[in-house]
């Protein structure tokens, strides 16, 4: 066993989308296990009765979102270049997961403190106006349930929302929003897609005629420079 002190550290930026966003965070964690093993990466493993690869992820995922912007942190137990690092998980990565960079950490993961977020919402009830009721919708007070471990709790959503913007584009409604996902003080886009289907007539009809899509598009520190 290599001495932890010893063993290097890289973070790998990638991106997942198209059917793979419905794969829960403990199956992407399961996946990227073995395609480490199919990619000859020489991960560390924990010691103890029970080793387990060094890999530690950024905010999981929501189910049902894609992503170009999520982050891995792997420790190695000898040294390889970044670039080959890269090459050699492309080769494995399924079609509809991309490597995007692979480097030696800047900043810590605590450092997340903002991710900003692609909404698009196709609906009947989308006017010339929509956008801006939207947007005054999610400028005041507006009351969610909360889940987490087992407890609820209503939130005003307002509370996370650092920034918020909404336009038309092809007769769809297209939002972005920039939302607190730090350890302390976070929340699911999902959220806000409930908060728009409770308070306007946006998403109440045939989930085969009004449906959404979101994408996450970029971590960000508290002065809102991308996370590296």
């Amino acid at each position: 066993m290599v001495p932890q002190e010893q063993v290097s550290q890289v973070r790998i930026k990638f991106k997942k989308y198209g059917s793979l966003m419905y794969i829960s965070h403990l199956d992407l964690a399961r996946t990227m296990q073995r395609i480490m093993v199919r990619a000859g990466i020489d991960i560390w493993y924990s010691e103890g009765f029970n080793p387990q690869p060094r890999i530690v992820f950024a905010v999981p995922l929501p189910v049902g979102v894609e992503s170009d912007c999520e982050y891995m942190d792997i420790k190695l137990n000898s040294h390889m270049e970044c670039d080959a690092i890269k090459h050699a998980l492309s080769e494995n990565f399924p079609s509809e997961m991309e490597v995007i960079d692979v480097y030696v950490p800047e900043q810590k993961m605590k450092n997340i403190v903002y991710i900003d977020y692609d909404i698009k919402i196709n609906s009947k009830a989308i006017t010339e106006d929509t956008p801006l009721q939207v947007i005054r919708l999610l400028q005041n007070d507006v009351f969610v349930t909360k889940k987490s471990k087992g407890s609820e709790k209503q939130v005003n959503v307002t509370e996370y929302i650092h920034s918020i913007s909404a336009s038309l584009e092809d007769s769809a409604l297209c939002i972005s929003a920039i939302i607190c996902s730090g350890s302390d003080k976070n929340l699911n886009p999902e959220l806000l897609i409930e908060a728009i289907r409770a308070n306007t007539k946006l998403l109440n009809g045939s989930p085969l005629e009004e449906t959404y899509s979101i994408r996450r598009k970029e971590m960000l520190c508290a002065d809102l420079t991308p996370f590296k």
